[in-house]
Order: structure tokens, then C-alpha cells, then sequence
């Protein structure tokens, strides 16, 4: 049955197509699947396609097939509804400060919200089949046992890049099964991400000795920020910051991931006295001037962004130029999705500058390392860092001054090249399976335009030529 749901849709690139095909088809067997697939490369419009096409299942066979999209934070959720609005998919958000519309299919929820005991009743009312959780290697918290005792029966899919859990714990018990889509070194390969520079200090250096004193952890197990703060937000580390921002990046659009907002003030004093454009956004910023701040960013307007992991997870921007790590972790995830926000391809951008001036590739490896996901899905503890690809490292001695001269200087640890040529995606014209669903929707089951035109991800003028092309008749009715 759900292998019949799954459509070849040509707008998708080769990749995201296979990986619906796989997981329409794990569906069969299984209800629970986690999609594995790195930072960068698609997943939200991936399941928009799955989205189209479980509407376009529902419409046929005259299924309420609701779909339950869940996201952990607002800046998730807010990003999730602009992509189906791109993609003309209608839908309703459930989560505070949004006026809800419960009838739509599709619903985008907060799980702290869906799951709160005073949704409850209104959660049960919602007959949903499908549920896609978004960043799902949050997925483990209680909050999610709720949404699972809520739904016990839908096909769920989980989409992460990065199946880990800091207490290497896995994800066997909640999900049936995992599917791998392609390794990062593939995806540069192949141009669907961006090539780099990585630098960073060397195992030796003063950052990495004091770094690696630190014995204060949080709950999760990562560096309490206190710690850090005391550690790392030194006058003497500041300056190697700046240096090697002047040095590798200056001019060039980036992004500063620091410990707190009193080390991005830090930060920014010292950037601006350089003259450097640069501001500050943690989750105190309030929503409006984030707003104004990241649309200036991405008009060139402002420089650089540095913040507290605002922009870990869901930031899209991809002409970003240079990444810089000012602060460590003892998370896989989280160093992953920083060094992923710059990864992102775009025409022009050239190689992304990754500056890690803590030395968080010593813990977990390059970017685009040999990972085994399996073993971290199913609990197993990885010894880290992962090898890369020997022919493409250049290591050498890195000259390292006094701690106190704020320079212990970093040097190039690997740089990648495209393999590969950079792909297009491609629109094509309509298949001959397109006219059958386009004349089924539109004339056995008499569906609205825009309607038919969410489930083909085309406007309804277009819509309303193929029709024509056709001699399918169509009432004009958008509503």
C-alpha cells in the first residue's frame, strides 16, 4: 500500500527521490524509520514531496490521511511553514502565539505544545496518519514518548544529520529502522555541497591543553558554560579569534558560534573596533530584530552573525563564507550542524572557510569524515575522530607562540576540492503519470485548483494550461 503512495517527482534530485522510494517502502514493514541525511542538503523539501503525495493518495482512495509535522523549537516551526507555503502546501501550526486551523491536513506543531495536557484532548482529535519529526535526534526526550502514546498506529519518520546522542544511548528503541542517504565527502563530490578550507590549532597548542582542563559538565554531558566562560573567553583566545578571521576570512560573510551572550559582546566589541560589521543574536533577541538582523545578513548588509546555537539547527543562508567555531563541545550534533550551515553550495561562493579555534575536529573528526551512523543508531560508543580521505589532508607543524600573546596560530588542516560538477535541479515537463493524476484529481474527483496545484507544487495558472493542453475540463475554483 504505501509503496503505491510514493511518485517519481522530478523536481527532487536523484538523491531526495531515492531516499522517499526508500522510506515509503520501509513503511511497509515498519512504523517507525529515521532518515539519516547530512546538513544542507534538502530535507525539508524532501518531505514536502512526501507531503504532495500523500495528499494526492488521500484525494483518490478518499482517505483523511492527516499529516503531523513536529518541530522542537519556534525557529524550526517558523522556517517549516515559510517551505510549504514555497511549495503551496496549506496547512495549520500548532504552537503558541499562532491562531490554529485544526481542519487542515497537514498541522505543524510544536511538540512542547502538541504534547502539553492542555492539548491533549484537542491532539486526540486530530486523525492522524503520517507524523515527520523534524531534527530528530531530539527525539528521545519524554515530550516525544507522549507524541508516541498519542499515535501509536501512524507512520512515523524521523530526519536527522545526525543520529547521536551524547550518552551514546541510540535510537533502536523508539525507531524500527535507519536509513543512510549519501556521506558528505559524496555530497561534495558530487556538488550538492560546498567544498572547504578547514584550519584550526594543533593538538598541542595552549587553547587545547586549557580546553581539555575543563572537568564541569551539564546534565547532557557538555561543557557547562560557566567553565567555558571561565576558560575560554579570554582576552589572550579574542585576539587569536580576530587575527585568524583577518587573516583567513576578512571581508567575507560569516558566522561566529560563541559560549554566552557576554562572550558574543566580546566578541562583537573587538570585531567592530576593526571595523567589521558584525551583531549579536541569542534567544534573548527579541523575534522582530532577529528578524530584521538575518534579512540583512543575507542581503550583505551585515558581515557576520555571532551567536549562542540560534543557528545550530534549520538556518538557511547559503551563501555563507566562513564558519568560526569560538566555542567547544563535546557534542557531535552540534559540531556538525555549525560546520553544515556553511556548507551550503551556491553559484560564486567559492570554498567555505571553516576557522576552528578550539580544536573541535581533534574530538570529532572532519566534516566530511567516514561516520558510522549504524552503530550510533542502534548505541554502540564510536571512538572519535573519524579518519578522513588521507590524500586530501595536509597536516604540518604548527608554530605556536605564548598562550599569552593571544596567537597560537592555526593552520590548514585539510582542503577539499569538487570531484564532481556542480548539478542544476532541473524542472522538467509533465510525464505521462503527471496527466493521469492531473485528470484524475481534476475531473473524478473534482478537486479545486489550488488544490491540485499543492499537490503538483506548480501554480494554478500552470495548472490551468496543462489542462487546456489536455482538453480536461475544470471549473475555475480556488476556493
Amino acid at each position: 500500500m504505501y509503496q503505491e503512495i510514493c511518485r517519481n517527482d522530478r523536481t527532487l534530485r536523484d538523491y531526495q527521490q531515492e531516499a522517499k522510494k526508500q522510506i515509503f517502502e520501509s513503511w511497509e514493514d515498519c512504523d517507525n524509520v529515521m532518515f539519516q541525511m547530512p546538513t544542507g542538503t534538502g530535507k525539508t523539501r524532501l518531505f514536502t514531496s512526501i507531503i504532495s503525495d500523500i495528499k494526492a493518495w488521500s484525494i483518490i482512495n478518499q482517505e483523511d490521511a492527516r499529516v503531523l509535522i513536529i518541530a522542537h523549537r519556534v525557529e524550526l516551526i517558523e522556517q517549516i511553514s515559510e517551505s510549504l507555503n514555497r511549495y503551496k502546501v496549506s496547512h495549520g501550526i500548532i504552537a503558541g502565539g499562532h491562531e490554529r486551523n485544526i481542519q487542515a491536513q497537514v498541522q505543524v506543531a510544536s511538540i512542547q505544545t502538541i504534547t502539553h495536557r492542555a492539548n491533549i484532548e484537542v491532539a486526540r482529535s486530530l486523525p492522524i496518519r503520517f507524523i515527520i519529526i523534524d531534527e530528530a535526534h531530539h527525539s528521545t526526550a519524554n515530550s516525544y514518548k507522549k507524541l508516541w502514546e498519542l499515535y501509536p498506529s501512524a507512520k512515523k519518520l524521523g530526519v536527522t544529520a545526525t543520529p547521536w546522542r551524547m550518552n551514546h544511548q541510540g535510537f533502536a528503541k523508539i525507531y524500527d529502522k535507519l536509513i543512510l542517504s549519501r556521506s558528505i565527502k559524496e555530497f561534495i563530490e558530487q556538488g550538492w555541497l560546498s567544498p572547504y578550507c578547514f584550519y584550526s590549532i594543533g593538538s598541542g597548542s595552549k587553547v587545547t591543553q586549557e580546553i581539555n582542563s575543563i572537568n564541569e559538565f551539564d546534565i547532557e554531558g557538555d561543557y557547562k558554560i560557566s567553565a567555558l566562560e571561565k576558560t575560554i573567553d579570554q582576552s589572550a583566545i579574542r585576539a587569536q579569534l580576530l587575527d585568524s578571521y583577518l587573516k583567513f576570512a576578512k571581508g567575507k560573510k560569516g558566522i561566529i558560534y560563541s559560549i554566552s551572550r557576554k562572550h558574543s559582546d566580546h566578541i562583537c566589541a573587538e570585531y567592530k573596533a576593526k571595523g567589521v560589521n558584525i551583531v549579536r543574536i541569542d534567544s534573548e533577541t527579541p523575534r522582530e530584530e532577529r528578524r530584521l538582523y538575518v534579512q540583512k545578513f543575507r542581503k550583505g548588509q551585515i558581515d557576520i552573525i555571532v551567536n549562542v546555537d540560534i543557528f545550530s539547527e534549520g538556518f538557511d543562508c547559503p551563501d555563507i563564507e566562513f564558519i568560526q567555531l569560538a566555542r567547544p563541545t563535546k557534542s557531535l550534533v552540534k559540531y556538525l550542524q555549525q560546520v553544515g550551515r556553511g556548507l551550503r553550495p551556491v553559484n560564486g561562493k567559492g570554498k567555505c572557510i571553516i576557522l576552528d579555534n578550539v580544536g573541535s575536529y581533534l574530538e570529532f573528526g572532519l566534516p566530511d569524515a567516514n561516520r558510522d551512523w549504524y552503530s550510533d543508531f542502534i548505541g554502540e560508543q564510536n571512538e572519535y575522530p573519524k579518519t578522513s580521505v588521507p590524500s586530501r589532508v595536509s597536516n604540518f607543524n604548527i608554530k605556536e607562540k605564548s598562550f599569552s600573546e593571544g596567537n597560537d596560530v592555526i593552520g590548514l588542516i585539510e582542503d577539499v576540492d569538487i570531484s564532481g560538477n556542480q548539478t542544476q535541479q532541473i524542472f522538467g515537463d509533465w510525464s505521462s503519470d503527471d496527466d493521469i493524476l492531473l485528470r484524475t484529481l481534476v475531473e473524478d474527483r473534482q478537486c479545486s485548483l489550488d488544490i491540485v496545484a499543492s499537490v503538483f507544487k506548480r501554480s494554478v495558472e500552470s495548472i490551468q494550461k496543462r489542462c487546456v493542453d489536455l482538453s480536461i475540463s475544470y471549473e475555475v475554483n480556488n476556493g
